[in-house]
């Protein structure tokens, strides 16, 4: 990873106070994920209100069911409805409704969490290290989309990288 991709300085957990307690439980459980989306991008510098929590996961059934038994204690415990063989290696998320939507990916954009985990980041929250994709991993994730707010995240995140290098 090279120093451009790290965070000036330690992270802020700030972004993590909504959505902070399901990736730390997450990580508890041992589940092998990635936090992507707004949170990754608050959590890169760029803060702006999700409303949800986007996660890419590795696939292996024993991953997946590590995920469903820790998202099964949390909240109403939605999860219990999935199992391992609603996972598949295909574009697309699931989505669980809890207090706040959490959409699971095991793959994104032909990217799966063995492609990206190698440069993630990781912010300290409830005695868990958080992974999350750096700047130039969620660009690359977002340039393509036709959404606004992902070129905006693109943009954003663009800008920080530079004022980054300039320093």
């Amino acid at each position: 990873m090279s120093s451009s991709d790290e965070p000036s300085q330690k992270p802020s957990a700030t972004p993590l106070i909504e959505f902070g307690d399901v990736l730390a439980l997450l990580a508890k459980h041992g589940v092998q994920f990635l936090t992507v989306g707004g949170v990754a991008v608050s959590l890169n510098g760029f803060v702006r209100s999700t409303v949800d929590v986007d996660i890419l996961v590795e696939g292996s059934r024993e991953n997946l069911r590590r995920m469903l038994h820790a998202l099964g204690t949390f909240g109403q415990g939605y999860a219990k409805e999935l199992t391992v063989e609603d996972f598949s290696f295909e574009e697309g998320s699931i989505r669980i409704a809890e207090a706040f939507d959490i959409d699971i990916f095991v793959q994104m954009r032909e990217q799966r969490y063995e492609h990206m985990i190698g440069q993630a980041l990781f912010v300290d929250y409830a005695g868990q290290r958080i992974p999350y994709l750096n700047a130039r991993q969620l660009i690359e994730l977002k340039k393509t989309s036709s959404r606004e707010k992902d070129l905006l995240d693109v943009q954003a995140l663009t800008n920080l990288l530079r004022e980054k290098e300039q320093e």
